[in-house]
């Protein structure tokens, strides 16, 4: 690190301790290197004003609050009056105390203002945990390429009250956030409303992560439907990672795209990252992992421990589940027929451990208009081609998880559930954690902590805001091991 920017950095530790800041030091900052503190504030701020949570439920009004009305500027207020307007980029926070781990659900009221642009209307999360992410929602508009910025098309009103997913509210004291969205005012925050669910809570198994297209690199920044962030995405990632070995998080997947050129020393960048935590990550060969004639080989030799047996298609078997990994290398028409009978014989194998298939690509999506009328591509005619008879003729598959398109998905096709991670490194920068029960898995979409990486990521001329969630079902579920009868 530099002197002047560790100087700096003291400079800024030594003012939160004091309680003041120099002046015009967050003007000169990035939401990504100041939002820690405004969090830490706000954070600070909301544990003055915490409210009790029963299974009974709770209502928070917007009075209850703290707000902050930008992630890169520490002023931080108590809200106030019967509604708290929501500035882009604004967070309205609660703290509330729970007792004991309980399922939740809940309602959002809000009033939209008048900008009716389709998109993301606001994120309401449980500390990084998303549990609504409401939609504008438009007659079907679409672009040419899903790159390409959005139309100035408008939606229609959105209702004022808006349901939330049914989480796992966590036992302590949690941080319930609703965050404006980056490209316009989100409306006026009324209350939120959060119920017990009479669902029996029992310890899993254990939990995993899984995190696709990280796309490390050294420097620079590059923008695709949103921007990816570059070379702030190692140190995010390995923030994460370290955040969630703290939480009792078990080991983490990579659904592919670790690295953005496939370069050695990009493998070597992956490495020392994976390298400085304690957790077992398991890798996926995914396209942007595989474009110079030595990315496989330098894969193999740099990431040696996220490939078992230096395998680049291989099984794992954690629990009651089986993982079955699948390099991306099925692209090629010389080597698919290989490809497809190595799966085909490790799948026939095993037809009875609940099996899961990890693969960088999508075996199925199901295109069609997203939850505020995007019209989503279908980027998976390969995998559809290619695999999914294979998978749907092995009884024990059961769930196949996903990256590459770089947005949220849940399908359910011939009883299996094929889940699509969006990207960490573009915004929505979400990842998904799950849990493993002896009967089923169960998952929650997370954010990065860091909102200042979140929205350095989102490009408002584009407002691809969609891609956060498809549907509102994308966000939290839960699949069984067993699947239905096929017809």
């Amino acid at each position: 690190m530099r002197a002047s920017r560790r100087a700096f950095l003291a400079t800024i530790s030594a003012s939160a301790i004091a309680g003041a800041w120099p002046p015009g030091v967050f003007a000169r900052q990035s939401p990504l290197v100041a939002y820690p503190t405004v969090e830490e504030r706000l954070r600070h701020s909301a544990d003055r004003r915490s409210r009790p949570f029963s299974r009974a439920g709770l209502t928070l009004r917007a009075s209850d609050g703290v707000v902050a009305a930008a992630l890169d500027v520490p002023d931080v207020a108590n809200g106030g009056g019967a509604a708290q307007p929501l500035t882009p980029d604004g967070l309205l926070c609660f703290a509330i105390d729970v007792a004991e781990t309980v399922y939740v659900t809940g309602e959002l009221e809000i009033d939209h203002g008048r900008d009716l642009r389709p998109g993301l209307r606001a994120s309401v999360l449980c500390d990084a945990t998303l549990v609504a992410a409401p939609m504008v929602a438009s007659a079907e508009w679409g672009v040419e390429e899903v790159t390409d910025s959005a139309p100035l098309v408008r939606g229609g009103a959105p209702p004022r009250r808006v349901p939330l997913s049914t989480w796992l509210l966590r036992k302590g004291r949690r941080y319930l956030t609703i965050a404006g969205p980056h490209f316009r005012d989100g409306g006026l925050v009324r209350s939120l409303r959060l119920v017990g669910v009479p669902q029996p809570v029992a310890p899993p198994l254990f939990q995993f992560a899984l995190i696709t297209d990280t796309h490390v690199r050294a420097d620079g920044r590059e923008d695709w439907m949103n921007r990816k962030m570059g070379e702030a995405s190692a140190p995010e990632f390995a923030r994460t990672l370290r955040s969630l070995a703290v939480e009792g998080i078990d080991f983490v997947i990579h659904g592919g795209d670790m690295t953005e050129n496939a370069t050695r020393d990009q493998f070597a960048l992956m490495r020392s990252v994976l390298s400085a935590q304690p957790l077992p990550v398991y890798g996926c060969i995914g396209n942007h992992d595989r474009y110079l004639p030595t990315s496989r080989d330098d894969a193999r030799e740099l990431l040696a421990k996220q490939f078992p047996g230096g395998r680049l298609d291989y099984v794992f078997q954690k629990g009651p589940l089986r993982f079955v990994v699948l390099d991306i290398e099925i692209e090629r028409d010389e080597v698919r027929h290989e490809k497809q009978g190595w799966l085909r014989a490790t799948l026939a194998a095993d037809r009875i451990t609940p099996t899961v298939f990890v693969w960088h690509y999508a075996p199925y999506n199901r295109a069609g208009v997203s939850s505020c009328g995007f019209r989503v591509p279908d980027w998976s005619e390969l995998g559809k081609d290619a695999l999914l008879a294979i998978l749907r003729q092995a009884p024990n598959v059961f769930a196949t998880l996903n990256g590459h398109d770089h947005w949220d998905e849940v399908n359910i096709l011939g009883g299996i559930t094929h889940i699509q991670n969006a990207a960490f490194v573009e915004w929505p920068n979400s990842y998904r954690v799950f849990r493993v029960y002896a009967d089923r898995l169960e998952w929650e979409v997370r954010q990065v902590a860091n909102r200042g990486f979140v929205r350095e990521s989102f490009l408002p001329p584009k407002a691809m805001s969609w891609m956060i969630a498809t549907r509102d079902s994308d966000l939290t579920g839960q699949v069984s091991f067993r699947r239905p009868l096929q017809p």
